[in-house]
């Protein structure tokens, strides 16, 4: 089979030549979903010059229909043959013909996606702005929880800092999920909470994350040993895409621009990107359950600590961010490191998920969070970091695009 790309404004078509069968459905998915990974929403497939569409064949159109609806994009078959068009009508898929048929009939019908607010031109990332309905003024209250010196010299239990993440709440640091103090004080590890939900990385057994989402009553709750911790609504949300002839975005540049837009000394954000790599470092034992002292995290013993990523992992994946931004002087230095080469200093966790397109438009912080952990593929919570020791160092995080909920972070 033959498979060549067509841009007409703002649909991609995908031409197609030969026989959609099991030898080719792959190849068919993967060309879709590089598509969607480009940041194409409204897809075709030009079938003129298809003879022959097996189930496997089908089954890769009906599944490019679901996620196309699932993000707020369309997906639909042009001009196919008199032999696809038997085999939809047969299968009760011809709604797949309509939809293409009816959006180059009138495709100015709808708007694409709703209108933004404004648009703001960063250095390095084009915004196109949206209110948050139904926030409520004021930002964030953002206290820290616990002392920088029990991450060095352990505490015990009845240290830890109990906590609730429902809806409203924001949290970042070391911490985990559960209501026995002395039961988390072994497992500490990397957590974030946002939008109703809260995970962490486990530093006890296989160390697969966990999470909690808010189900009616049911609120995630844990303990924090160090963190950023408080509430209040997000008031601005950003989607962002790289400006200009860019293909990412790094987090360094992202967590600049968060706080540009912020507009305050210090930021909250959480976002939700698609990604083209990150590079972080996980602790690898609890901190909190054992002595220790200033060595663990100097050079050599800090590998006993802490897991890095050499390079950037986790490429074309999607993640869930939290952080704080800042420049220097904030009530939050004592939590914040710098964040490469400039004089930012930032907090970001990021929870990691298989790809997944981010939904267009003016997206909903709970509904976005939960869809990511519905899909049930959290694979890795990561203290983001930035290397800027250029060719020679792990790099920075870099992002295709994705949304950005911000809001100046007060001292609680």
């Amino acid at each position: 089979m033959d498979i060549q790309r067509d841009k007409r404004g703002a649909e991609l078509i995908l031409i197609l030549r030969g026989r959609l069968d099991a030898s080719w459905a792959g190849h068919v998915a993967a060309a879709l979903a590089a598509a969607v990974r480009d940041g194409e929403h409204h897809l075709r497939v030009e079938m003129s010059a298809v003879g022959y569409v097996s189930s496997a064949g089908l089954r890769t159109l009906l599944t490019a229909h679901r996620q196309a609806k699932a993000i707020g994009g369309s997906f639909g078959v042009l001009a196919p043959s008199p032999a696809v068009r038997d085999v939809l009508g047969l299968a009760g898929l011809e709604q797949l013909i309509a939809t293409a048929e009816a959006a180059a009939a009138a495709p100015a019908a709808t708007p694409l996606a709703p209108v933004p607010l404004r648009v703001h031109e960063g250095a390095v990332a084009r915004h196109e702005l949206h209110p948050v309905a139904g926030a409520r003024p004021g930002g964030l209250r953002v206290r820290i929880t616990g002392e920088v010196g029990r991450l060095r010299h352990g505490t015990a239990p009845e240290a830890l800092s109990p906590a609730r993440f429902g809806p409203g709440t924001f949290a970042l640091g070391v911490g985990a999920l559960g209501t026995d103090a002395a039961d988390s004080c072994g497992r500490l590890g990397e957590l974030l909470a946002a939008g109703g939900a809260a995970a962490y990385q486990p530093t006890d057994g296989p160390g697969r994350p966990d999470f909690v989402v808010t189900e009616g009553g049911l609120e995630p709750s844990g303990h924090l040993l160090l963190g950023l911790a408080g509430e209040g609504d997000f008031s601005l949300l950003s989607r962002f895409t790289p400006r200009g002839d860019r293909r990412t975005v790094p987090l360094t540049a992202l967590a600049a621009e968060a706080l540009e837009l912020g507009a305050a000394p210090a930021v909250a954000f959480v976002a939700a990107v698609e990604t083209a790599g990150l590079v972080g470092a996980t602790l690898r034992r609890s901190p909190a359950a054992e002595a220790g002292g200033d060595e663990r995290f100097a050079f050599p013993g800090v590998r006993d600590w802490l897991s890095f990523t050499p390079e950037r992992a986790f490429r074309d994946s999607t993640a869930l961010l939290a952080g704080v931004v800042a420049r220097p002087g904030t009530a939050f230095d004592p939590l914040l490191r710098p964040l490469g080469g400039n004089d930012l200093r930032a907090h970001v966790h990021a929870a990691v998920f298989p790809y997944r397109p981010v939904r267009q438009g003016a997206v909903e912080l709970a509904a976005t969070v939960r869809e990511l952990f519905d899909g049930q593929g959290l694979q890795a919570i990561l203290h983001l970091l930035a290397d800027p020791r250029g060719p020679g160092g792990a790099g920075d995080s870099e992002f295709l695009r994705g949304a950005l909920w911000c809001a100046p972070a007060h001292p609680a």
